[in-house]
């Protein structure tokens, strides 16, 4: 079992890579392969903000805040209710904390990741 200080690095690793811009490319790709899958929307709603000259790090930026809203609804949710287990128990309050650049998510936090 991962310490509390590991799982948040390894929450705040998944939240980051949003931010390479060849993931939009390998999102489109998939939605094209598998377009019956879940999420497989998401590949022609890149493609059509791509078309309007928005910029793909602002995409991976919204992705990433996205990701974030996730991550941090999931450890609100295990730790609201009370899971049996202090591993876990008000996690979510530590999120932004754990952060890699030491910016609590902030604008320009994402620069650090690089």
């Amino acid at each position: 079992m991962s310490t509390r200080d590991e799982l948040l690095a390894h929450l705040w690793r998944a939240i980051n890579a949003n931010l390479d811009t060849a993931s939009l490319a390998a999102e489109i790709a998939r939605s094209k392969n598998r377009p019956d899958a879940p999420f497989a929307d998401t590949g022609p709603a890149l493609e059509r903000l791509l078309a309007t000259g928005a910029d793909p790090r602002d995409i991976c930026l919204i992705r990433r805040e996205a990701a974030y809203a996730a991550t941090f609804g999931t450890l609100y949710a295990i730790g609201d209710p009370g899971v049996e287990d202090d591993n876990v128990f008000m996690l979510f309050e530590e999120l932004l904390t754990a952060d890699p650049s030491g910016m609590e998510g902030r604008p320009g936090s994402a620069d650090a990741v690089r």
